[in-house]
């Protein structure tokens, strides 16, 4: 492969940014079709986690972004979302790039800091002094992170033959 052949990875990043259209789509459908008993499964959290895995920083962070701003403008949100989740994808990519092996448990672990930060200053930022906040966390963000772990390795393992599918030989 020569130098300048950058089609599989422009495929690649394609492929990533309709699993993101799709991931946030289901999450935030009228119908609740990703929520349990209560608790919602922030699909596009761990599938973010996921592609910064396996990108370098700076497309991590646009991936979030670009997940971020479809989450906000589907829920009505200010920007909240592609800040944050700019932030994950590029600290998961970072970590994964100096600290962490590639693999299903530093997934799992990344996915779940991921979205426990995500709740965590999403509590804080919109919801702090509102009622009973040790309500709230056990009836409806601690149940979210739990039912969003399960589909962590599904996510990693989606991203991860996507990526070996379209890699470009080094």
């Amino acid at each position: 492969m020569h130098y300048g052949d950058n089609k599989p990875k422009y495929k690649r990043w394609a492929i990533y940014c309709a699993l993101l259209a799709i991931a946030v789509l289901l999450q935030n459908s009228m119908g609740g079709i990703l929520d349990f008993f209560g608790a919602r499964v922030f699909l596009s959290i761990p599938l973010c986690v996921a592609i910064a895995m396996f990108e370098r920083e700076v497309p991590a962070a646009v991936f979030g972004v670009f997940a971020g701003a479809l989450w906000d403008v589907s829920s009505g949100v200010d920007g909240f979302n592609a800040l944050v989740l700019m932030v994950i994808c590029a600290v998961s990519s970072l970590f994964i790039s100096h600290l962490m092996r590639n693999n299903i448990i530093t997934s799992f672990v990344l996915g779940a800091g991921g979205i426990a930060s995500y709740e965590l200053v999403y509590f804080v930022t919109r919801f702090w002094g509102s009622g009973n906040p040790v309500r709230q966390i056990f009836s409806f963000y601690l149940p979210s992170l739990l039912v969003t772990l399960v589909f962590v390795p599904l996510c990693y393992m989606v991203v991860k033959s996507v990526y070996n599918s379209y890699r470009i030989a080094e």
